[in-house]
């Protein structure tokens, strides 16, 4: 079906075909890229919107849950007020007496004076001394004592809200509470009524329009006035949701009152919200048809300035196809065509040169490298007579056993085979992990029979490497070992402790070699990092950290070598990083091949 499908697009010339991917590739991928971009913005703008309309919600109910609090503190306070008890059970009946211990309680006018959220605060009593006055004190007559929220008051000791209209007809919310007389029959219903103009300065906000309705009453707040009082509210009123939903956000929340029998529903609606949603469709339509227009013109462009240099390639080709050799040599110099393939040949010749070279190049790099690490080597273990050196040692070992001397027998044998590891590896590129590990051992046993118990050393080596097939230069790990004891532990008091730690991390070994030594001073420090970067044939102090460095950069790679960080009196700790001996015989055939 593939090869079908180019056999058929084959069919169409180069301008028909860069049209024909075109509609796939660029048109249908812009449209659908387009239409991605146009939901998932228009869905996160609305989230958004829909966030900053409930954050909204929330902040009316902060509003409201403390107003209400002020209001039912204010109940709570008339409610325990003695003086006010003796005002609503008074038996007096000179209008006068009565006048004069009104005059004489001020409560009522404080609390209007300081609350500017309390638009009036009346008093219904059943109690016939009193005057009907309505600053103070307003006498129930049978009208009010048959409505609702009177009965109710009358039959439920706790405070509740309710919602009735003013004079003006205007609906507004109040809290209503009967206050206890127990010292009398009369009977007294506290009501304490929210100012809507207070209600408007609080929670208005221009972004937001808002409603609040007590329970499954009539609306109490709006901002819009005509629709306080209606007695359906947004969410029953089918009419106005669906008006809500195709214009506008909208959030809710509800505050339980103190008394948890009433609750307060929070309508908040965002109408400028599809407004913006729609402005962003339209900026991304426009963007998207901008980016057809655009791609569909550059195409027709290209595939002009195209199928006219594929005609001239298809003219030199015929005429190579008929051996037209003359044809190149007329337009040879001044025919683009002609000139590429004159020049192509000439960079093939000229790459096929250069990959020779650089060939070349690596193997005698390779020798030379061979030949300094040999050197090297022969540097290390050449400068004695090994086999004298041997028998000599053995001579003076089997003269300490037969004069009963073992530890000096002992010392020699460790000495004989730390020398036979430094002969057997000379002349050879690469050891063991474990060999080396082996070679240290001896080595660190000669320094405790020098150094007892200053010196104690221990070693772990990650389980995901294999020590048989890891395989590494010889003398890397014995200098950072010895330079540890030398130098980290030299003129301690202390047991000294030297922790080597092998681990592997991706395609390199890591060796890390800490001593709890006297440390380096920073400046010291700072010198024996740059000492290190440049191995010195004179001076004899760290030269075997230099060397180290030295050799790991030139076998493994500029990103291996030694780092050095130090504590002064606390320690000091050196980090070696190789190339994975595995990995770099891979590489070194894939390099091999590729030439």
């Amino acid at each position: 079906m593939k090869f079908s499908l180019f056999r058929k697009l084959s069919q169409f010339s180069i301008r028909q075909q860069l049209f024909i991917v075109y509609i796939p590739l660029i048109f249908l991928s812009s449209v659908l890229v387009g239409l991605y971009l146009v939901v998932d913005s228009t869905n996160q703008l609305t989230a958004n919107y829909q966030y900053l309309a409930d954050l909204n919600a929330q902040r009316v109910k902060s509003v409201l849950f403390d107003t209400t609090n002020t209001l039912y503190n204010n109940v709570f306070s008339l409610s325990n007020d003695t003086e006010l008890r003796e005002i609503l059970s008074t038996e007096l009946t000179d209008e006068i007496e009565v006048m004069q211990l009104i005059d004489q309680y001020n409560a009522i006018d404080e609390i209007r004076n300081y609350q500017t959220s309390i638009a009036a605060l009346t008093i219904y009593s059943t109690n016939e001394h009193l005057p009907n006055n309505y600053r103070f004190i307003q006498v129930a007559n049978e009208e009010i004592q048959a409505s609702e929220w009177y009965q109710r008051a009358m039959t439920q000791s706790n405070a509740f809200l309710y919602t009735q209209p003013d004079e003006a007809g205007m609906n507004h919310l109040s809290l209503i509470k009967i206050l206890p007389l127990p010292l009398s029959e009369e009977k007294a219903v506290l009501e304490i009524r929210l100012d809507f103009n207070y209600l408007r300065n609080r929670l208005r906000n221009n972004s937001y329009y808002l409603e609040l309705q007590l329970n499954d009453d009539v609306i109490f707040y709006s901002d819009h006035l005509t629709r306080v009082g209606e007695a359906v509210s947004l969410t029953l009123d089918d009419d106005y949701q669906e008006f809500y939903q195709d214009r506008a956000i909208v959030a809710t929340n509800t505050l339980a009152v103190n008394n948890r029998d009433d609750m307060i529903y929070i309508y908040s609606a965002d109408f400028e919200a599809y407004d913006n949603l729609l402005s962003n469709i339209y900026r991304w339509a426009t963007i998207v048809i901008v980016v057809l227009l655009t791609t569909f013109l550059v195409i027709a462009l290209f595939a002009r300035f195209f199928t006219n240099r594929i005609r001239k390639l298809q003219l030199a080709v015929y005429h190579a196809s008929i051996e037209d050799y003359d044809f190149f040599q007329n337009i040879n110099g001044e025919d683009e065509i002609s000139q590429i393939s004159i020049d192509f040949h000439v960079i093939i010749q000229r790459i096929k040169k250069k990959e020779e070279e650089i060939y070349q190049a690596k193997l005698a790099k390779q020798e030379l490298i061979t030949q300094q690490q040999q050197m090297e080597f022969s540097i290390l273990a050449g400068q004695i007579n090994p086999h004298f050196l041997f028998n000599t040692l053995e001579t003076i070992r089997m003269t300490a056993l037969t004069s009963g001397n073992t530890d000096v027998a002992y010392a020699i044998r460790l000495l004989a085979t730390s020398m036979r590891n430094t002969l057997k590896t000379h002349g050879t590129q690469l050891i063991s992990l474990e060999e080396e590990l082996d070679a240290l051992h001896v080595y660190v046993k000669i320094q405790r029979l020098r150094f007892g118990d200053r010196v104690n050393f221990s070693y772990f080596v990650s389980n995901e490497i294999d020590q048989t097939q890891a395989m590494l230069l010889p003398l890397l790990i014995q200098p950072l070992v010895e330079n540890s004891i030398t130098h980290g532990l030299e003129g301690i008091t202390h047991p000294g402790y030297i922790r080597l730690n092998i681990i592997k991390k991706d395609d390199f070994i890591e060796i890390t070699v800490q001593d709890n030594g006297v440390g380096i001073a920073q400046a010291d420090l700072l010198k024996l990092q740059e000492k290190i970067m440049t191995p010195s044939t004179t001076s004899q102090k760290n030269i075997g950290l230099a060397n180290v460095n030295h050799r790991a950069k030139m076998f493994y790679g500029d990103e291996c070598g030694l780092t050095i960080s130090s504590v002064e009196n606390v320690g000091t700790s050196v980090v070696l990083i190789i190339r994975d001996q595995t990995y770099l015989e891979q590489t070194t055939k894939n390099d091999v091949n590729s030439l």
